[in-house]
């Protein structure tokens, strides 16, 4: 897959932890995400636990009590001078919410609500929803246990997201203390002493940044891939959504290369067939080095070659396409060419992203839809003696894209997820598309 998750560490080690400033592109996330809810949705499946499900519960909240890194909460500086910190949490409510008991089919028309809201950054950057005795939940007999991690992208990629999933439903996570909080007249004063430094700073950005262009301009330097033209999915979602899960054997996949490869392929092949549309391409998120922004990925358009009926042969071209965008991605003049807001003092940005007017219909996409992957690790995962089954996420929708899909696994399970809104897809056509996927990672 794209991602994997990382070892189980915390972000910085507890003497860098005293203070933890935003960086500008979370921030920036943040006060986009009223305009574009954004929020990740972690979903991971165990069977029934044999212990109550209040004693579970008892213990995740023993857990994430001794994870500093999610006892934190988002402090705007005064007047907004400068970009907001995460600062240790010192409120008590629970973070932990029990929904009612259902199906399957149920929960997941709970979660396609739930998908369409954000956490409050200014209490918790998270938020864990409980479904306890699940019936009728894939890869398995009985009733299952869903949770699932809600989280906000200006706090965590997806990634992280899966990483902390991880350290909390598994219980390894080394106990830290969270960050401290400066006085608001603190945050002023550092704010004013940081101001006189930014503008030189952003002019040798801007410097950097236009040799940096000149770089990915060498032929030596991969090309991106061609805007493509809209489709019906691509244009405003509207507020609400609705989420479905497929779930497979990873082997069901990799019979024509990675996970990654096979849902791309599979993908391509169920979108062509219910749009009729050959040229078509999927923004994909690509890992690259941590800094010290909490999102590592860059997105990058791949052709999905459609026209190309073999899926082989179509496989091959998808893998090529995205090995030489993953280049291109991760070559040392794109992660100088991003840098540019580094240093824009913060009410300059935060004027310029209240003002990015999201109506403006471009003529092409990067991708008609959005395929985000991330392997979630060994199915090792156990709740209350509760095997996990399965685990799924759901990218979010924005002005241009109307449809997305996770690749999610873990162990030899994965799982395809398909987000869009009932606004742009309805129920008789969403469940035809679903159909339309099931055949393609048939027919791999």
């Amino acid at each position: 897959m794209i991602h994997s998750y990382p070892p189980r560490t915390c972000l910085r080690r507890q003497a860098d932890c005293d203070l933890v400033q935003m960086h500008p592109s979370d921030a920036r996330r943040e006060w986009l995400g009223d305009r574009i809810p954004g929020d990740l949705f972690a979903l991971y499946c165990f069977d029934a636990p044999a212990t109550p499900v209040a004693d579970v519960l008892d213990e995740l909240r023993s857990r994430a009590a001794v994870m500093g890194e999610l006892q934190v909460r988002m402090v705007e500086v005064p007047a907004g001078l400068d970009y907001p910190y995460w600062a240790a949490h010192t409120q008590a409510e629970d973070r932990f919410v029990v929904h009612e008991s259902g199906s399957y089919e149920q929960m997941l028309v709970a979660l396609s609500g739930l998908v369409a809201t954000r956490v409050d950054v200014t209490v918790s950057p998270w938020r864990l929803h409980v479904f306890p005795h699940v019936t009728g939940a894939p890869r398995g007999n009985g009733p299952a246990l869903v949770v699932v991690l809600q989280m906000s992208h200006a706090f965590a990629d997806g990634v992280r997201t899966s990483a902390l999933a991880r350290d909390l439903l598994a219980g390894t996570a080394t106990p830290t203390t969270p960050p401290r909080a400066l006085s608001p007249a603190g945050m002023l004063t550092r704010a004013v002493l940081r101001l006189p430094f930014s503008i030189p700073r952003v002019i040798a950005d801007g410097r950097r940044s236009v040799d940096a262009a000149r770089q990915l301009a060498d032929p030596s330097v991969p090309p991106p891939t061609p805007g493509r033209p809209l489709v019906a999915v691509n244009t405003a979602p509207g507020p609400r959504r609705t989420v479905r899960t497929l779930v497979f054997d990873s082997a069901a996949l990799r019979s024509v290369g990675t996970v990654t490869i096979g849902a791309l392929t599979a993908i391509g092949a169920a979108l062509s067939q219910f749009l009729g549309v050959d040229e078509l391409s999927a923004e994909v998120p690509v890992a690259v080095e941590p800094g010290t922004a909490r999102n590592s990925y860059r997105n990058v358009g791949v052709d999905l070659h459609c026209a190309i009926r073999d899926p082989h042969a179509r496989a091959a071209a998808i893998a090529a396409d995205l090995a030489l965008q993953r280049i291109r991605a991760r070559h040392p003049a794109m992660a100088i060419r991003v840098r540019t807001d580094d240093h824009v003092p913060a009410p300059l940005l935060r004027f310029g992203t209240d003002r990015l007017d999201l109506s403006v219909v471009p003529p092409t996409v990067t991708g008609n839809t959005v395929v985000s992957s991330v392997y979630r690790g060994p199915a090792d995962l156990e709740l209350g003696g509760g095997r996990v089954r399965f685990t799924s996420g759901f990218p979010g929708l924005s002005p241009m894209q109307a449809l997305t899909h996770g690749v999610h696994g873990i162990g030899d399970t994965v799982t395809l997820s398909v987000t869009t809104s009932p606004d742009v897809l309805d129920a008789a056509g969403l469940a035809r598309y679903v159909s339309l996927l099931h055949e393609a990672v048939a027919s791999l």
